[in-house]
Formats: C-alpha cells, sequence, structure tokens
C-alpha cells in the first residue's frame, strides 16, 4: 500500500512541474560589453606616463544574446624621454527584442591595467 501511495505522489509530483514548466517563460540572455587596455611602459624615464582611457559603451534598452569585446594594448620600450599614451573607444552592442518586463541591463566589464617598469639600463 505504501509503495502505491508513493507512486501517486511521485507521479502528481512530476505532473505538476511538467505543467509549471510549460506555463513559466524561458530565460533570456542579457548583452555584455568587455574592454580591456593595457597600457605600458618600459624606459629610463624618471617622469611618469601621461595617460587618458576614454570608453564609451552603449546599447540598446532591449539588448539580448549579444556580446562584444574589445581589445587594445599600448606599450613602449625604451627611451628616457616622457612617454605619453592615448586611447578613445567608441563600443556599441545593440539587438534582441523586448520579451515582456524582464530587466535587459547590459553587462558592461572594463579592465584597464597601466604597467610602468623603472629600467636602469637606459637610465
Amino acid at each position: 500500500m505504501k509503495l502505491r501511495e508513493l507512486c501517486i505522489s511521485w507521479l502528481s509530483l512530476t505532473s505538476f512541474l511538467l505543467l509549471m514548466s510549460s506555463t513559466t517563460q524561458s530565460a533570456q540572455g542579457q548583452c555584455v560589453q568587455a574592454d580591456v587596455g593595457v597600457q605600458y611602459n618600459i624606459s629610463g624615464s624618471r617622469e611618469p606616463t601621461e595617460r587618458s582611457n576614454d570608453v564609451e559603451m552603449e546599447s540598446n534598452e532591449d539588448c539580448q544574446g549579444n556580446a562584444s569585446v574589445t581589445v587594445g594594448v599600448q606599450g613602449n620600450e625604451g627611451g628616457t624621454g616622457p612617454v605619453r599614451q592615448n586611447r578613445k573607444v567608441r563600443h556599441r552592442v545593440q539587438g534582441g527584442e523586448s520579451k515582456g518586463q524582464v530587466d535587459r541591463s547590459t553587462v558592461q566589464i572594463r579592465s584597464n591595467p597601466q604597467i610602468d617598469v623603472f629600467n636602469t639600463a637606459e637610465d
């Protein structure tokens, strides 16, 4: 008798889960933007490196299911004079269509390591 009740309970639970999964909305991915910009200077200059890293990221409100990555490397090796590094990026991603009231905020990731190494051999 217990086995019969257990089987009926299991079938009821399985039917409930199947019914719920067919009536709920499926998950939809957001858009992702990533920017990686490495700026490095290996020199004998005693002056600090002058740097700018101007990154502008845009996406439309209902963006979903897209990913875009920009990568840039600026480097200087050698010398004793001042170093200037300027980076300007305009990054736009769009796509998808609005399907309900799901938050579609685009995930934006920025990484800009700036590296200075004083080379005594250049001094």
